[in-house]
């Protein structure tokens, strides 16, 4: 009988590191938009309406989402079983997981969807920029198409966009950073730069601008009223007071620039926002500066430099 179990134990241990080998041997892909990104499972393609991967023959998806890197502790207190059976989890196991460069967690069970049993991995893993909460599920039915070892594999291939990886997969270029530097980019289209000693931006302690392209242009005499409502409705400041609002060429576009002031959410403290937006002809790109009042006349041509330096690719 010894001599049974170390067969079994020696066969599945091969077939894990044969597992291993194949993930090591492909290349880590990365969903439209997503900074993390791992080796999928043989069999799975880049899902079509959700960052990840997917088989739909056999009904599997395997579920990606990114996060900053202070949510991990959060998540990590909720990633109880009790947490989990809320939400019809039904956990069997749960360990420390190997990841390159993060601490992780591996959560497997089961989950009642309907009339389905679905079979669940779910591995939450971080570092001191990012956090990323994985979720691989299959209906039971199915299970033998992805059994435990071959997900584990993929999930093992977990990696980080560098910040260089992640500006490089933007769809614009940043061509002066006038001292600022990334924090991270969100959706494949926005960015986030800052400069002081935080790598989070949290309130407006220390000053940030924010790059993001989006489809839908106004018609040109819409423009206004639009840049002055996108203005109005930016997170983290609250009882702005818009200074000065008018028209202006950027790059050889028009766009519109409105100067204001406001207060952060978070601190209480007075803040100067300058929103440039650039207008095309199916889209618009708008940069946002946020800094403490004191600040922006010294900060202020930094943030001009930033906004000249950003170009379409």
């Amino acid at each position: 009988m010894r001599l049974f179990l170390a067969a079994v134990l020696l066969s599945a241990t091969l077939a894990l590191s044969a597992a291993f080998s194949v993930a090591e041997a492909a290349e880590v892909a990365f969903p439209r938009g997503s900074i993390v990104g791992l080796v999928p499972p043989e069999g799975m393609s880049e899902g079509r309406t959700f960052s990840g991967f997917e088989d739909r023959d056999k009904n599997a998806a395997l579920l990606m989402v990114d996060m900053p890197a202070e949510a991990f502790p959060q998540l990590e207190a909720s990633f109880t079983d009790a947490a989990l059976a809320g939400k019809g989890i039904k956990v069997e196991a749960r360990e420390a997981f190997p990841v390159t460069g993060a601490k992780a967690i591996l959560v497997t069970g089961t989950q009642a969807a309907g009339a389905l049993t679905l079979r669940k991995w779910v591995l939450l893993a971080g570092n001191d920029v990012l956090t990323a909460l994985v979720t691989f599920q299959v209906p039971e039915s199915e299970a033998g198409a992805y059994p435990d070892a071959k997900v584990r594999a993929a999930l093992a291939t977990l990696a980080f966009r560098s910040a260089r990886d992640q500006v490089e997969a933007l769809p614009y270029t940043l061509n002066d950073l006038a001292g600022f530097r990334v924090v991270r980019t969100l959706g494949g289209s926005t960015v986030i730069l800052t400069d002081g000693p935080k790598n989070v931006v949290d309130g407006a302690e220390q000053p940030y601008f924010v790059v993001a392209v989006s489809g839908g242009a106004p018609r040109e005499e819409e423009r206004g009223r639009f840049a002055v409502r996108a203005l109005a409705g930016l997170p983290g400041v609250k009882d702005i007071q818009v200074e000065r609002a008018e028209p202006l060429r950027l790059a050889n576009h028009m766009g519109y620039e409105v100067m204001a002031k406001g207060v952060d959410v978070r601190t209480g403290v007075p803040v100067k926002v300058v929103q440039w937006m650039r207008f095309g002809t199916s889209g618009y790109m708008r940069m946002v500066g946020v800094t403490p009042l004191e600040s922006f006349p010294e900060l202020y041509p930094r943030l001009r430099a930033i906004r000249d330096g950003v170009e379409p690719r």
